[in-house]
């Protein structure tokens, strides 16, 4: 017997990037369903925390069943998962009851230990607005507003990590939605580069909505079926490396939940009763899935920071003690070119100075000055050349 799809089974589709950092754990669990009258809710809730506990042991990270706290989403089977340990995300595989007999498999994303260099600054990131990539009808429901509250959302929670700085939220799309949905390598590359220039952010976090459709969900009872209204999330998000011109992730996510409001409700995504909702429980946590995955490739990327301005035998840099400059801190210098292949298309490269030894001379909030003891690095050095951490950067 497979359980009620509507309400009992889940299938997630994954969509994952060859880059991401996630470690993912495959765990199982069964309960006896005894009695006539048996609770099955507080069975399956048994269940499914045995079965995230079990994929943990793999990991060599114990939780025990009692401090996973599950938010209330079950049916949506997706990101719906908070403890306070190692694990991040718990994704429903199946749930099935054979004789007397409840199974459930789950996909665990375990905390990883990350072993790559890190150089110990904030990231600065850029967060554009996803636009609707279809003219599709949204029925009244006021989600036009949904593309700067993604922008807002994701801002804020990426504004929650240790490495990434308060980001740079964009009023405008990233590009034209035709360029986003064939990825034009060419063009993000031109456009990045300008957002880069403009504002300083090494990176750029940009996409667009590709589903918030509304489909009714049928459960099979022996008298009368249940019919739910349910409505879709999905994104495709893009992380893109401005200064490398390196494409880190390229994922969709996606998420489902019942839909309780009426086609005539004034419906206000500025209001807590829309995001206290089960939609808007599962936008942000589906926003939050893809926080984890833009932390965890921001975290090993090296950071490149521009010259913003020169004074006599200086460079000052936005790079600041915010970003956690500290006396002593040493870069070297990195000068960028632009060349042209056989296609006639402009290629930036980054050109690494390799005796260049540029060192904090003072520090702001947001801003450094960077001397040299050969200050010919310095004053051949122009406006948006780059800096990066002394002995991080290898040329390849």
């Amino acid at each position: 017997m497979i359980i009620s799809k509507s309400r009992y089974f889940a299938l997630i589709l994954l969509f994952w990037s060859q880059l991401a950092l996630a470690t993912w754990y495959q765990g199982s669990a069964q309960q006896k369903l005894s009695g006539l009258n048996y609770d099955l809710d507080s069975i399956r809730t048994a269940t499914i925390k045995q079965a995230i506990t079990n994929a943990s042991l793999k990991s060599g990270v114990y939780v025990t069943s009692e401090s996973i706290v599950l938010d209330g989403l079950l049916q949506s089977s997706k990101n719906v998962f908070k403890n306070k340990g190692d694990i991040r995300r718990v994704e429903i595989l199946s749930e099935t009851i054979s004789g007397d007999r409840l199974t459930v498999i789950v996909n665990v994303d375990i905390k990883p230990m990350i072993n790559c260099n890190q150089d110990g600054y904030v990231k600065s990131v850029t967060v554009a607005q996803f636009p609707f990539v279809n003219s599709m009808p949204i029925i009244n429901s006021e989600l036009f507003n949904l593309g700067s509250q993604i922008t807002r959302r994701l801002s804020s929670q990426l504004s929650q990590s240790e490495t990434i700085a308060e980001p740079q939220q964009l009023n405008e799309s990233f590009t034209s939605k035709s360029s986003l949905k064939t990825l034009n390598l060419q063009n993000i590359d031109k456009v990045s580069h300008h957002l880069a220039t403009k504002y300083g952010n090494q990176f750029i976090v940009f996409g667009f909505i590709q589903d918030v459709g509304l489909f009714e969900q049928v459960t099979d009872n022996l008298l009368i079926d249940d019919v739910n209204l349910r409505r879709n999330f999905t994104i495709q998000l893009y992380l893109y490396d401005a200064w490398q011109s390196s494409l880190l992730i390229n994922k969709r996510y996606h998420g489902e939940a019942n839909w309780n409001f009426d086609d005539h409700e004034n419906l206000d995504t500025d209001n807590s009763v829309f995001w206290r909702s089960d939609y808007g429980r599962v936008v942000l946590n589906t926003l939050s899935n893809a926080v984890i995955d833009i932390n965890d490739l921001i975290t090993c990327q090296k950071s490149l920071i521009q010259i913003v301005h020169k004074n006599q035998n200086e460079a000052i840099i936005n790079l600041g003690t915010k970003h956690g400059v500290k006396a002593g801190d040493e870069f070297s210098l990195i000068r960028r070119k632009l060349s042209q292949n056989h296609q006639e298309q402009t290629l930036p490269m980054l050109i690494l100075e390799e005796n260049s030894t540029l060192r904090v001379k003072h520090a702001s909030y947001n801003n450094t000055v960077l001397i040299s003891d050969d200050p010919s690095f310095i004053n051949t050095s122009q406006i948006y050349d780059l800096v990066t951490p002394k002995g991080i950067f290898n040329y390849e």
